[in-house]
């Protein structure tokens, strides 16, 4: 016998036996994990662990067992300790490439006792943080989720809407006083300064249903509904810039603008003829651009999309374009699929991104040109929570749930496919109705409008790095 083969009968008992003991190492930690997972509501990675964890204990045995007679010396036994905790970091990694990405609440802030008032939406602040608005008031937050202050509705009033949109880093706030309706007071905030820039109290009429949108911002204009009239006001200053009186006996029901055109439905009912008219007027001066006629049923009026034009009338989505001219229309109950109001849907490029319900539920995107449906996505048949504008251009962020779990899906706006495998959201207080905003330390805030107050009013997300 050379010395090379005696040199490898001594070697290789040795090296199984370092082998054995790190392939142990491994199934000790996914027996440990598995344990972990035994008690979570979340299933994904257990599958794998399930398979794996006894193939590995067996290989383990097995090489223990041919190795053996090399384990008596101390050197050895350094060599395979040592190789068992370098093994644990890729054993780790493949644990957490098996459960996927997950992510968990790492602040939020609410109040001691349950909430008394209604909240009513959310805005981003300029630079890190959000307002959280309620009929009592204006509640800010900083980046890191704790109170920033705010300010209390005037005394006899309640806040009832907020602008859209903002801009120059003003909003405008709509309340209600008795006697009248939502839109009696409204004010504008700089929320950059924190402070209100101007206030003005009209005579509103609020309608027989009360869903007139009361305020809108279209660039550097105001757009309030007053009794008889849609006023453009400064939106620093709070001066009247123009006046667009409504006929006798219509009213504004559906507001909104983009760039430098104001957007609104003029309805009639006491023509008895379900007639409405779709105006734009230039945002600057209020000189009507074109109007275009509507013949709508009676039901909801909703501007859904400002550029390009999507409204939602009665029983369809219709779409229009620059001139006023229509150019399609989505069917809110149609031979697939039926188009749910909530959450609102999301405009994605030139895609109108729906959630729906029908023989596969999910969200499904229709052209915003010819109102074409352009794709459908799934979502393993879960409940739609809410909608949001991707971290990446163009992608389309959306919350499912099911009895189980929460996930945050990255779809591809363009084709509806995931771009990665969806985040579970573990132990995320989230409500039936919420805001989401692509910010923050991992990349996504929450912001609680559920009328209850039980939940937590923010709540911002951090990636699990742990089990």
């Amino acid at each position: 016998m050379n010395n090379s083969t005696l040199q490898g009968a001594r070697w290789l008992p040795r090296a199984l036996f370092v082998s054995g003991t790190a392939v142990a190492a491994v199934t000790a930690l996914y027996l440990f994990l598995l344990s972990q997972l035994v008690s979570v509501d979340w299933t994904r990675g257990r599958g794998w662990l399930l398979l794996l964890t006894p193939a590995l204990g067996v290989l383990a045995y097995v090489l223990l067992a041919r190795g053996r007679g090399a384990s008596r010396g101390a050197a050895v036994r350094c060599v395979a300790a040592a190789v068992a905790l370098a093994a644990l970091w890729p054993a780790w990694q493949g644990y957490a490439w098996m459960r996927g990405p997950q992510a968990y609440a790492w602040t939020w802030w609410q109040r001691e006792n349950p909430e008394s008032a209604r909240p009513i939406g959310a805005w981003q602040l300029p630079g890190a943080g959000l307002v959280r608005a309620r009929t009592d008031g204006l509640h800010l937050y900083n980046g890191e989720g704790r109170s920033a202050g705010g300010r209390a509705a005037p005394e006899g009033t309640a806040f009832c809407a907020l602008s859209r949109t903002v801009a120059h880093d003003v909003g405008l706030v709509a309340a209600a006083r008795t006697p009248g309706g939502c839109g009696t007071r409204v004010s504008a905030v700089d929320l950059k300064q924190d402070e209100e820039l101007w206030a003005k109290d009209l005579p509103a009429a609020p309608p027989a249903d009360g869903d007139t949108p009361a305020v809108a911002v279209v660039d550097d204009t105001a757009v309030v509904v007053s009794d008889g009239a849609l006023l453009g006001l400064d939106l620093r200053s709070g001066e009247e810039r123009w006046r667009a009186p409504a006929p006798a006996d219509c009213r504004v029901r559906a507001l909104d603008g983009a760039a430098d055109r104001v957007l609104y439905v003029e309805d009639c009912p006491g023509t008895g003829t379900g007639t409405a008219r779709l105006t734009s007027l230039d945002a600057r001066t209020g000189i009507p651009a074109w109007q275009t006629p509507l013949r709508v049923p009676r039901g909801e009026l909703r501007m859904l999309s400002a550029r390009p034009i999507a409204l939602r009338a009665g029983d369809a989505v219709r779409l229009f374009d620059d001139a006023g001219r229509e150019r399609g229309a989505i069917p809110v109950a149609g031979p697939k699929e039926d188009l749910l109001a909530e959450p609102g849907p999301l405009v994605s490029g030139d895609l109108l991104v729906f959630p729906v319900k029908g023989k596969v539920p999910g969200i499904s995107a229709y052209s915003l040109l010819d109102g074409r449906r352009a794709w459908h996505a799934g979502l393993d048949g879960a409940t739609v929570l809410g909608l949001a504008q991707g971290r990446a251009p163009g992608g389309v962020d959306v919350v499912t749930s099911t009895a189980a779990r929460t996930h945050l899906w990255h779809l591809d706006g363009t084709t509806g496919r995931p771009k990665a495998e969806p985040t579970i959201l573990r132990d995320v207080p989230l409500g039936r109705r919420f805001e989401i905003y692509p910010t923050g330390v991992e990349g996504y805030t929450f912001v609680n409008l559920d009328p209850a107050g039980e939940l937590p009013s923010y709540v911002a997300l951090k990636r699990v790095i742990g089990w």
